[in-house]
């Protein structure tokens, strides 16, 4: 894990609970696909913990839900869809991503994108030895 100690296990739920909340969400052409509605509101009661996160504290709870936010942003711009938002945490960058290519989520932070493509597509989102991969595929 990238965040060692106690807390890379609550970072670890976070991160599931967002990827369980994600898998298998499909967008029809010209639908807007919003990160923050799909997974937020990042709080104990909608099931997220106090996990190591990109704040002034370093602290927060949710913390980790911005690694999956990224995963997907990255596999968004490989395709034709359209980006509608996006803003990185702060301009000196994430451990788990290149500069500028982190994507925060949160309060009016989110990710929003839309399928310009002919055709449904079906998100689908892994964790894996502690990896984290977003795949797009064509939804029949």
């Amino acid at each position: 894990d990238a965040v060692g100690g106690s807390l890379a296990k609550e970072r670890r739920h976070n991160i599931d609970l967002a990827v369980s909340r994600l898998n298998g969400v499909v967008l029809q052409p010209g639908e807007t696909f919003s990160f923050n509605a799909l997974c937020g509101p990042y709080t104990k009661d909608n099931g997220y913990v106090r996990a190591p996160n990109i704040s002034q504290s370093g602290y927060g709870v949710g913390g980790g839900v911005c690694q999956v936010s990224t995963t997907i942003f990255e596999a968004v711009l490989g395709l034709e869809l359209q980006l509608d938002q996006w803003e990185v945490h702060q301009t000196s960058g994430v451990k788990y991503a290149p500069v500028n290519f982190d994507c925060a989520v949160g309060g009016s932070k989110d990710l929003r994108f839309t399928n310009t493509l002919d055709y449904p597509i079906r998100l689908e989102v892994r964790t894996q030895k502690g990896a984290l991969t977003a795949y797009f595929y064509r939804a029949e």
